[in-house]
């Protein structure tokens, strides 16, 4: 089992209350531990506008998390990510070794 690193971005549907969204996210990070990852550090970055309504609403909310995850059992972690109802987006993408996680507050800053 190689664990590799991953950033999963994950979009919950602005319709969602704050609790829906606070248990979908202990949720997401139960389903990593379920995999046999582990997540190293979150950027829970909230609600943000989009250009285009993304599920019901334009104003999803952000939650990214950078995890350690056996690659073989990616495809079947996206799987269940995807069907979750609180989520209408998600991205999982692999980190290099020398890739840095950047929370979007550090990114604002820079801008």
């Amino acid at each position: 089992m190689a664990l590799l690193k991953y950033e999963v971005v994950v979009l919950f549907d602005a319709t969602n209350s704050q609790e829906k969204i606070d248990s979908a996210k202990k949720e997401v990070d139960s389903l990593i531990e379920n995999f046999g990852g582990k997540v190293l550090e979150r950027d829970d970055i909230g609600y943000l506008e989009t250009l285009y309504k993304i599920g019901s609403s334009l104003n999803p909310y952000f939650y990214s998390i950078l995890v350690e995850l056996d690659g073989e059992q990616n495809k079947e972690f996206k799987r269940k990510l995807g069907i979750m109802s609180t989520v209408v987006r998600y991205k999982v993408l692999k980190m290099s070794n020398n890739q840095k996680f950047l929370k979007f507050k550090d990114l604002e800053k820079e801008l």
